[in-house]
């Protein structure tokens, strides 16, 4: 072999060799710590949502307004074949004095097809959910992505919708937010809610911010009148393993989103310990259908809006 083509040799297999330790690099996962500072302790979030002594709610329910796929490479790092059934869902929490808060509002069938091609909308629930919205009392997202906030910035009920959105700046001004439909009219039409660690919204409810999926991240947290406790972790996790494991999704879904993985694995960490010691918690993940029928099956969650 002559020199030319040895060294045209070299430079493919360095070539090849980069190209294999990017793969491999991107396909990992950034590590979740032994232990982390993140988060309040399940005694705060008792005690705050219970601080004014008010009556706690009584309900919490889920509507399902579309579903799609997820590939299994996206979902827990170290796994590569298949795919698995993703819902795109919001969720409902009701007083015994009709009173009622949503969480999450959808999207719309226009945005979920352009975002998120294959995926369908379910439209007579998303009809439910905008009807749901015009009479709740508050109205908030555990982040601001279209997949769960198109249905604000998108809903024919704007005008009645906008003052019981209780949207945090982060999440009115994030990284791409009218690709979401919040341009800056809508914006504009939206009071920010402002808070620091955490935040009482309602009775039995708490908000704690979460940045990394997104800077507008947080989790809210439920409780019942029947001692049924809650913590919807928005897309923190897309399956229910990312918590147990605990694992992150790959490198190149956090590069992808420009994620902040390192605020995230801490977030695991949390989610995993909180799950291990009070295994009374229900967490809730987004995406995960089959961790929503097992609450369902188990009378934990009611299915349909109210």
């Amino acid at each position: 072999m002559n020199k030319p083509v040895r060294r045209i040799w070299k430079v493919l297999l360095g070539i090849v060799t980069v190209m294999v330790l990017f793969l491999a690099i991107a396909l990992s996962a950034v590590p979740v710590p032994e232990r982390t500072d993140f988060g309040p302790s399940i005694s705060e979030l008792r005690a705050l949502s219970t601080s004014t002594g008010e009556p706690l709610p009584t309900e919490f329910r889920r509507i399902v307004v579309g579903e799609g796929t997820m590939p299994e490479l996206a979902l827990v790092a170290g796994r590569f074949l298949g795919t698995r059934s993703a819902v795109y869902q919001a969720h409902q929490i009701l007083y015994g004095d009709g009173r009622t808060v949503i969480v999450d509002a959808g999207s719309d069938a226009e945005t979920l097809e352009r975002n998120m091609p294959g995926s369908r909308l379910h439209a007579d629930n998303y009809a439910r959910l905008q009807e749901a919205m015009r009479r709740a009392d508050a109205i908030v997202l555990t982040h601001e992505h279209f997949d769960h906030s198109a249905g604000i910035a998108h809903s024919p009920y704007l005008d009645e919708v906008a003052p019981r959105a209780m949207l945090t700046e982060a999440q009115l001004h994030g990284r791409d937010p009218e690709r979401a439909g919040f341009t800056a009219e809508v914006v504009g039409r939206l009071k920010p809610l402002h808070y620091e660690r955490m935040h009482l919204l309602r009775p039995g409810i708490v908000l704690v911010r979460a940045p990394g999926h997104t800077p507008g991240t947080q989790l809210v947290y439920v409780r019942l009148a029947d001692g049924r406790e809650f913590l919807l972790v928005g897309d923190i996790a897309w399956h229910q393993d990312n918590i147990l494991l605990p694992r992150m999704h790959p490198r190149l879904v956090n590069w992808m989103l420009g994620e902040d993985a390192e605020a995230m694995a801490n977030q695991l960490r949390y989610l995993h310990d909180l799950q291990r010691t009070t295994p009374e918690l229900n967490l809730v993940v987004a995406h995960d259908a089959t961790q929503m029928a097992g609450l369902i099956q188990r009378g934990l969650v009611q299915d349909g809006l109210r």
